[in-house]
């Protein structure tokens, strides 16, 4: 995939090791990463260019969380979003996750899950692919459409 059609993709993860560990990950002819430590830099690289993808942690210092997710979708409504909870969360949480989230992948996990994920969200070059920034339709099952 040439550098015109890579997916652009942000971590917004606090653990050092784990933000650099994704970010190599998926790092390649893919996707263009860029990461962020907390709510607060992802949101001025946000607000700067369109993100195919956030992978994001629940539970941060500063702006996370509750407060983190619905603004995720104010600032990119048409980006897929993958939430990494650390802990169990409570239920007032899970449904915030549940309505902002693509999808939620629990602590401790294989980086082969999370690409598993991201292919399901975004169909191999082969298929017919629908512009997320020709009013894609957001929401959980919406990338089965089509």
């Amino acid at each position: 995939m040439n550098a015109e059609k890579k997916r652009n993709l942000i971590t917004i993860v606090f653990d050092g090791k784990l933000r650099s560990l994704l970010r190599d990950f998926m790092s390649g002819d893919e996707y263009g990463v860029e990461s962020a430590q907390d709510g607060l830099d992802a949101f001025h690289k946000l607000a700067k260019k369109y993100f195919d993808l956030i992978i994001t942690d629940f539970q941060m210092p500063g702006l996370g969380g509750v407060n983190l997710l619905p603004r995720l979708r104010m600032i990119q409504p048409w980006a897929r979003v993958i939430v990494i909870p650390t802990k169990k969360i409570k239920r007032r949480e899970r449904q915030i996750v549940e309505s902002a989230a693509d999808a939620c992948l629990e602590k401790p996990f294989e980086l082969n899950q999370l690409k598993k994920i991201i292919q399901g969200m975004f169909p191999p070059p082969e298929d017919k692919v629908i512009s997320t920034e020709e009013g894609w339709k957001r929401g959980p099952l919406s990338w089965q459409l089509g």
